[in-house]
């Protein structure tokens, strides 16, 4: 019974030792196997798969497509609806800056208003009419305060029926009135150009209408100003500006 218990536990640490031994082996045949192999940089080892890139890829693409749309969902209307508004405001404030620029045209050259033309020289100061001679004699300019009201007008004042007949009038001046109205465009030898023109008869235009009231106004009603063309054809013989 002895001699089978030594018999046997001689075995196994036979057998325990075996094992240790061949692990370490296969420890060291590992590392050795290991040193062995050829190293590739990480630049140069495959990369992943086609389907691990685009898979995220494709995600990130159609969440920023959907931002993207609902940006411009929201965006589109938003500027639809602000934009006429703009436009608005837009006309209204380059039509106070043309004013302005016809406000300081009327007034006398200077060398801090180099816009001005000098209306005021033969118009008066404030554009009410003035004295001036001519041909020697004196003449008496109109006034340009009121030239919206549509006057029937006479032979060396033609009458204005419309903001046209107002920068006609500037464009090509009246040679043959008395006192004489000279051609300021520079299309009939004049100094002025198409917007300072415009400038002068925006401001002139906004000068009148706070004198004269808007159903009566030629200049901004189209109605006030075929009544005025009406009135004064059947008055006879109408005078016009825009007549040869």
């Amino acid at each position: 019974m002895l001699a089978a218990i030594n018999l046997a536990g001689a075995t196994l640490l036979v057998l325990g030792g075996l094992l240790v031994l061949a692990a370490a082996v296969v420890i060291v045949l590992r590392g050795r196997a290991r040193g062995q192999a050829i190293e590739i940089p990480p630049g140069m080892r495959p990369g992943p798969s086609d389907a691990a890139l685009e898979t995220p890829l494709l995600h990130k693409l159609q969440g920023w497509g959907v931002v993207m749309v609902a940006f411009f969902v929201v965006w589109f209307p938003f500027t639809w609806i602000r934009e006429p508004g703009q436009n608005l405001q837009q006309d209204r404030d380059l039509l106070e800056q043309s004013v302005d620029r016809g406000r300081r045209s009327v007034e006398p050259f200077s060398e801090s208003n180099q816009l001005g033309v000098g209306c005021v020289n033969c118009h008066g100061p404030e554009l009410q009419g003035g004295v001036i001679s001519s041909r020697g004699a004196f003449a008496f300019p109109p006034d340009l305060t009121n030239i919206c009201a549509g006057p029937f007008g006479t032979p060396a004042h033609p009458a204005i029926f419309s903001q046209d007949d107002i920068r006609q009038v500037i464009m090509e001046g009246r040679p043959a009135d008395d006192p004489i109205m000279p051609s300021w465009s520079i299309r009939f030898r004049g100094a002025l150009d198409d917007q300072q023109i415009d400038d002068l008869v925006n401001y002139l235009i906004e000068t009148s209408s706070e004198n004269v009231p808007f159903e009566d106004n030629v200049c901004l009603n189209p109605e006030a100003s075929a009544r005025a063309l009406e009135a004064n054809a059947e008055a006879g013989s109408p005078i016009n500006p825009r007549d040869p």
